[in-house]
């Protein structure tokens, strides 16, 4: 006996494909079916697509300590703004520095009082040099002061020269950048440890000393930006700096200044004739916003 076979679904599934195939197949001699062109426009909107830019990092900013933009400004007052115009369109001029001198003696930035001042001697003085040393004067006395304790005997100093904390910018290769005025401050403040009231020439000059041997040895910060500071290590090294002090504060100290003279005709003419052939001529006048790098 025969055993009869029902057609499984996948048996049924390829019969039925392949009568679909026979049923509608062209005809041998038909010509192939076209094949539509692409569209121009299709190919030039695919070509036009815009790529987009990779995505880049946010480029790193300097830090700065808390109010550093405030503590920038606040070196500018108001009443200074045309002395430092003046300033810094003529900085190889002696009468801009003094008239800048003069308007900071007043503010809470005396520091470019005595910077300016001695920049302005240094070049050669001038109509102004009575009045800039009565303003050099007046900044030493109210801002560089020293008392001593009746019981200790321990001398306190006193010394403000730049207003507040010392702002700080740290750039993104780790140096650390602070304004002149307060690295000025901060690095003069060891040559008046050996003052005691009250200013005299001589106590100016002893501390002016101590600065000068202090560039000379071991630089400071300030160097690369206040030429006055190379300058007065020449004026040392000649011989002179005693001579200098007299020049810049003798009117504001007149009985000492007339003592000087007295004695001291040959070092006064000098200095003149070191001063004649060797004035300070800076190409830039230094501000008190400068920043210097101090790390």
């Amino acid at each position: 006996m025969s055993k009869s076979v029902r057609p499984g679904p996948v048996f049924c599934f390829v019969l039925s494909v392949a009568n679909l195939s026979a049923c509608s197949a062209p005809p041998a001699n038909a010509p192939p079916a076209p094949v539509a062109a692409k569209s121009a426009k299709v190919v030039a909107a695919a070509e036009a697509a815009p790529v987009a830019a990779p995505t880049s990092e946010p480029k790193p900013e300097p830090e700065t300590s808390p109010g550093f933009a405030e503590a920038l400004a606040s070196l500018r007052p108001a009443a200074t703004q045309a002395a430092l115009q003046t300033l810094a369109a003529a900085p190889s001029e002696a009468e801009p520095y003094a008239q800048a001198a003069l308007a900071y003696a007043a503010t809470d930035v005396p520091c470019m009082t005595l910077l300016w001042g001695l920049s302005y001697q240094a070049m050669g003085g001038g109509k102004s040099d009575a009045a800039v040393a009565a303003a050099f004067a007046k900044v030493l006395t109210e801002r560089i002061t020293a008392t001593r304790d009746a019981q200790t005997k321990q001398v306190n100093f006193n010394l403000r020269l730049a207003p507040g904390e010392m702002p700080l910018q740290k750039d993104i290769d780790g140096s650390v950048h602070a304004p002149l005025a307060h690295v000025f401050e901060a690095v003069f403040s060891p040559a008046v440890t050996g003052f005691r009231s009250p200013w005299t020439l001589e106590q100016f000059y002893d501390c002016l000393s101590s600065w000068v041997g202090v560039v000379a040895t071991r630089g400071t910060p300030l160097d690369e930006t206040l030429e006055l500071d190379g300058w007065l290590v020449a004026l040392a090294k000649a011989g002179h700096l005693e001579a200098f002090c007299y020049r810049l504060l003798g009117p504001a100290f007149p009985a000492e200044l007339k003592a000087y003279k007295a004695s001291h005709t040959a070092e006064l003419k000098a200095y003149q004739d070191f001063s004649n052939g060797t004035a300070l001529h800076p190409k830039r006048a230094a501000m008190p916003d400068d920043l210097v790098r101090i790390q």
